[in-house]
């Protein structure tokens, strides 16, 4: 990537196997580095292996970070200073909520700052087809998935709104 008199922009560079032939494949990847505000990098290469493309983009990219996209479904964020065969992090290709958080984590990673959690809980408000008037929240992640009631979901505002109203005692005026 080249801007002003073909000076390349510092970025974290994404090699893929060209096996692939869609990139849209890891498009989660991708969104997780933006959403980070970190520019990227993607090319396609003849390199098939995962470690080996992660490798390569990391000792090419100016911020020492690369991610490969190999052809056994796996992806790694490599940095330049690791040994080859030793990839800060691999993910399954088909998980694309580990993908976001591999992505944000590439560009955590040039940030210096904490990485985020491929283990994190998504909440997820839903109302169940076969019952309508019921409304659920479903909390799944680390491979478990938990249902609240709505019952449940009444109890917790009510323990948030007494610590509030604590935190707060003039109820928000000044």
């Amino acid at each position: 990537m080249t801007i002003n008199h073909g000076n390349e922009i510092p970025s974290i560079h994404v090699y893929y196997s060209s096996v692939l032939n869609d990139s849209s494949l890891f498009n989660h990847l991708l969104y997780g580095i933006e959403e980070e505000g970190i520019p990227y990098f993607l090319k396609k290469k003849e390199e098939q292996s995962a470690v080996e493309l992660g490798y390569q983009a990391a000792l090419d990219s100016r911020l020492s970070v690369g991610i490969g996209v190999g052809n056994n479904d796996h992806i790694v964020l490599h940095y330049s200073k690791l040994e080859k065969e030793e990839p800060l992090f691999q993910i399954d290709l088909k998980n694309n909520y580990q993908q976001g958080i591999l992505g944000a984590n590439a560009a955590r990673l040039v940030k210096g700052i904490p990485f985020k959690s491929f283990e994190e809980r998504e909440a997820e408000i839903t109302v169940p087809e076969e019952q309508p008037q019921k409304t659920e929240l479903r909390v799944t992640g680390a491979g478990q998935e938990d249902i609240l009631t709505q019952e449940e979901i009444a109890e917790i505002v009510t323990i948030v709104i007494k610590i509030l109203e604590r935190l707060n005692p003039s109820g928000g005026e000044r």
